[in-house]
C-alpha cells in the first residue's frame, strides 16, 4: 500500500509585475506588484519504494487565501490555466498569470519551491522525486557527481542572469535627439476645421527603440517605446484609397532521406538532454545519415538511392532521372513562411484659395518633409530614426463626435518611406502674388509602410470579435 506524506512550505512572495522606466545599468528592475503563495508537496511512495511528488500551489493573500491556484507535476511542469474551474485565482493573480508562472520557474531554479528542511530520513527515491518535481534533479545529491567526460561539476556551471541582461538592454539609449517636437494643427481645405466631413488625420511620434524581453509566453515581448509629438494634419478622404493584405507562403521540400535523418536527429537531441556521455552522442550523430540510408535501402529501393547519393556526391544533374526515369519524391508542399508588412499610398492635390489656406498648405508640406527627415544626435557617431506616423480615417457619430471610420481599414503605426511633391501639377508654373509666392497648386504623393504585421488578435482587440468594424 502506498504511503502519502503532505507538507506545506512557508509563505513565499512572488512578483507579478515589474516597474517600468529606466534604471541604472546592472541594477535589477524593482517589483511593482507582489503576491504570496505556499507550495503544498504530496509525496507518494509505493510499496516497492518508487516515489513521486506533486505540488499544489496555494494562494496566501487576498480573498482566495488558502485556495488552489495552480499545480506542479512530477516532472516540474507548472500549470496555472486561465478559466480552469478547479482553480481559484484572485483578480491580481489572474491578470498577471503569465508573470506568476515565470516567477515560480525562477523559484524552481533557486530551489525555493520545496523546503527540504521539513523532510527527514528520505530514501534516495524520495529525494529524487522531490528534486524532480522542483526541477532540481540535476543538482540533487544523487546526481552531484562530476561529469566523467568533461571533468566539470554541474554546480560549477553558472546560470545566465537573463533578468539582468534584459534590464541592460532596456536601459541602453543614445541620448540627445535633436529634432522638433511641436507643430500646429493644419487643415486643408480650411473649412475642414469647422465642418463634419469625413477626413483622414495624420499625427506624429517617435520611437526610442524597442524594449526586448525574450519570452515563450509573453506575446508582447518586443515593445516599442513611443513618444508623441504635438500637431496634426487633417485632409479630405480622396478617391483611390485601398489596402492590400498578403502573407508569405513558399513551397518547401522534404524527401524521404531527409525525413529519416530528421527523425534520427530529433531522437539524438532528446537523448542529449538526459545523457552526459559526449563520446556516445558524437558517435551516434555520425551514424544518423548512414542509418537513414540503410533504412531506405532495406525498403527495396537501394539501387535507386545509391544512384541518387552518387548524383549528390559528384554534383551531376538529374542522374537518377536519366538512368531510371524517376526522381526522389520531394514531398513538395506550400508552407507558411512569414507575415508581410503592408504599404499605403496617398495622393493629395492641394490648391489654396486664399492667403490663409496657402499658409496651411506650406505648413502641411513642411510637416511631412521635416517629420520624415533623419534626426541627428549630440555626437556625429549616431543618427536617430525619422518620426513615426499615425493615420486615422475619421467620421462623426450622431452626437457629432469624431470616431474611427468603421467601414474603412485601420492602419497601424507607419514610417513615411517616400514623398514626392509636384510644384506644377497642372503643367504650368504659376504663383500667387503673396509675400511667399505660393504655387497655385501642389500635388503630394506619399508612400507609408506599417511597422508591424497584422495579427489575428489585433482584430479581437478592436471589438472582441463582434464584427462592428472592418478592421485592418
Amino acid at each position: 500500500m502506498a504511503a502519502v506524506e503532505e507538507k506545506v512550505g512557508p509563505s513565499t512572495k512572488v512578483c507579478l509585475a515589474y516597474q517600468t522606466g529606466r534604471i541604472k545599468s546592472g541594477k535589477k528592475r524593482p517589483c511593482a506588484k507582489w503576491s504570496a503563495v505556499k507550495f503544498k508537496s504530496t509525496l507518494v511512495t509505493s510499496s516497492d519504494g518508487q516515489a513521486n511528488n506533486t505540488i499544489t500551489i496555494l494562494s496566501d493573500e487576498g480573498d482566495n487565501e488558502g485556495k488552489q491556484i495552480g499545480s506542479i507535476d512530477i516532472n516540474g511542469k507548472i500549470t496555472i490555466k486561465k478559466g480552469d474551474t478547479n482553480l481559484d485565482l484572485n483578480e491580481n493573480q489572474s491578470s498577471n498569470r503569465r508573470q506568476l508562472i515565470k516567477y515560480i520557474k525562477e523559484l524552481q531554479k533557486q530551489g525555493k519551491v520545496v523546503d527540504m528542511s521539513q523532510w527527514d530520513d528520505l530514501t534516495a527515491e524520495q529525494q529524487l522525486a522531490l528534486n524532480k518535481s522542483t526541477k532540481q534533479h540535476n543538482n540533487a545529491a544523487t546526481n552531484d557527481q562530476t561529469d566523467e567526460t568533461s571533468g566539470i561539476a554541474n554546480d560549477d556551471l553558472p546560470d545566465a542572469d537573463f533578468d539582468r541582461g534584459f534590464s541592460d538592454l532596456a536601459n541602453i539609449s543614445v541620448e540627445g535627439r535633436n529634432a522638433r517636437e511641436t507643430y500646429g494643427n493644419y487643415y486643408y481645405p480650411a473649412d475642414l476645421q469647422s465642418n463634419k466631413q469625413d477626413r483622414v488625420k495624420f499625427t506624429m511620434g517617435y520611437s526610442e527603440g524597442t524594449e526586448v524581453e525574450a519570452s515563450l509566453v509573453n506575446q508582447k515581448s518586443f515593445q516599442k517605446k513611443y513618444n508623441t509629438i504635438s500637431g496634426s494634419v487633417t485632409l479630405p478622404i480622396v478617391t483611390g484609397i485601398s489596402d492590400q493584405s498578403s502573407v508569405d507562403w513558399k513551397g518547401a521540400e522534404l524527401n524521404p532521406l531527409q525525413s529519416f535523418a530528421a527523425a534520427g536527429a530529433l531522437d539524438l537531441f532528446n537523448e542529449a538532454r538526459n545523457n552526459t556521455n559526449a563520446e556516445g552522442l558524437i558517435r551516434k550523430a555520425g551514424n544518423i545519415l548512414g542509418d537513414a540510408k540503410e533504412g531506405l535501402v532495406n525498403s527495396g529501393v537501394g539501387d535507386a538511392i545509391n544512384v541518387w547519393l552518387a548524383q549528390k556526391a559528384v554534383g551531376a544533374q538529374n542522374l537518377l532521372s536519366r538512368t531510371t526515369g524517376a526522381i526522389v519524391n520531394p514531398n513538395l508542399e506550400m508552407l507558411f513562411n512569414a507575415p508581410q508588412l503592408r504599404n499605403f499610398g496617398f495622393t493629395f492635390l492641394l490648391s489654396p484659395r486664399d492667403a490663409d489656406e496657402a499658409d496651411q498648405v506650406r505648413r502641411i508640406i513642411r510637416f511631412f518633409k521635416q517629420g520624415m527627415s533623419v534626426k541627428t544626435t549630440n555626437s556625429n557617431v549616431f543618427l536617430k530614426a525619422p518620426n513615426i506616423f499615425d493615420i486615422k480615417y475619421l467620421t462623426y457619430n450622431s452626437e457629432g463626435d469624431p470616431i474611427i471610420h468603421p467601414s474603412i481599414n485601420i492602419i497601424k503605426k507607419c514610417a513615411l518611406l517616400s514623398m514626392d511633391v509636384q510644384y506644377t501639377p497642372n503643367g504650368t508654373y504659376m504663383t500667387y502674388e503673396d509675400p511667399y509666392r505660393t504655387m497655385q497648386a501642389y500635388q503630394l504623393t506619399m508612400q507609408f509602410g506599417e511597422l508591424d504585421p497584422v495579427y489575428d488578435n489585433d482584430y479581437e482587440d478592436l471589438d472582441n470579435n463582434n464584427d462592428t468594424v472592418i478592421g485592418y
